[in-house]
């Protein structure tokens, strides 16, 4: 079944008025419960920020496909959306032109063709590595990327705020405090790897590392460290007084390359990857790798720390082995 979220009625949303396939919901309750073969649209017209990320995190608990109308195209960063886990969006074009069953197919078995039911349990299917290399040599530095041009890069995402509701707990003054310390360790942890912080979203961070193996590896040790050691840096660099995970992923793949600040266009499958492999199936106090992650990238000496976790949206994963942090 498709179900809309939404005050306005079925013509203001690009649909007919006989339509037996689709049912508006004039709000989403904490509880909801959908299937799995369910696709739950939500119409953000009129939605604060605040307003729309507990939305988004409801969504992400209770469905497995939700997707965006954005009937005034009021969202100048579609692929936001995209970044927090949604499947689809629907812009104001498309609501003009009116919205057909076919067209919320269409975006289903998109959906559904980058998965595999092992991705959806969790099961420990193990699949294929990809026999993939980085290119040799030293990496140039950011500044001898052309803007626009397209390349391959790890991506590493990190959240400490996104697994608990450190918000809640420390207020909303102090959470924006604690925003730019989280940015500043980052940045200082990861300085060897030299990663490049390139998108910020709400409680969670993106970095760019260079595809040498040096950095990779140097990118994966500053990680597992952060894990080990996250007591501590959470009281003695991020002033918490309540126990904090790290969560880490990476993936390898390609984007084109824009300055941090300028990505709102950028739109990569390994972007969206990202963002999916790291808020809907990495877990605290690990760090979760896909298998296009070249071999390379792991030191020799820890390739033991992980193991298979099965496979999310057609590709195998790994996870780090947990540590006992206390």
């Amino acid at each position: 079944m498709i179900y809309i979220v939404s005050s306005k009625k079925a013509a203001a949303l690009g649909l007919g008025q006989k339509n037996t396939w689709v049912t508006v919901l004039p709000q989403i309750r904490k509880g909801e419960l959908f299937q799995a073969d369910d696709q739950v649209y939500l119409d953000i017209s009129g939605l604060t920020p605040a307003m729309l990320k507990k939305i988004i995190d409801v969504l992400n608990k209770n469905t497995a496909f939700w997707g965006v109308i954005d009937p005034a195209g009021a969202e100048n960063d579609p692929a936001s959306f995209f970044f927090s886990g949604a499947s689809d969006y629907i812009g104001p074009a498309l609501v003009k032109k009116g919205l057909s069953k076919k067209r919320f197919e269409a975006a289903f078995l998109w959906a559904q063709s980058r998965k595999s039911p092992a991705s959806e349990t969790g099961g420990k299917e193990e699949g294929k590595r990809k026999s993939q290399k980085l290119p040799a040599g030293k990496f140039e530095g950011w500044k001898s990327i052309r803007t626009g041009t397209s390349g391959s890069f790890l991506f590493l995402f990190v959240s400490v705020l996104g697994k608990s509701n450190i918000r809640t707990m420390v207020g909303e003054a102090a959470f924006v405090t604690l925003k730019n310390q989280l940015r500043d360790l980052l940045q200082q942890s990861f300085k060897e790897a030299d990663a490049l912080l390139w998108m910020e979203t709400e409680g969670n961070c993106l970095f760019l590392v260079p595809p040498r193996a040096a950095n990779g590896k140097a990118a994966v040790e500053t990680a597992l460290k952060m894990i080990l050691n996250s007591r501590l840096l959470g009281v003695e660099k991020l002033g918490l007084t309540i126990p904090v995970d790290f969560t880490f992923a990476l993936h390898y793949g390609q984007t084109a390359f824009q300055a941090p600040g300028k990505t709102g266009a950028v739109i990569s499958e390994s972007v969206n990857y990202i963002f999916h492999l790291g808020m809907k199936r990495a877990e605290a106090g690990r760090l979760t790798m896909s298998d296009d992650v070249p071999e390379e990238v792991i030191p020799e000496g820890l390739k033991d720390l992980f193991s298979p976790a099965g496979v999310f949206e057609g590709i195998p994963i790994r996870h780090s082995r947990r540590f006992i942090n206390k």
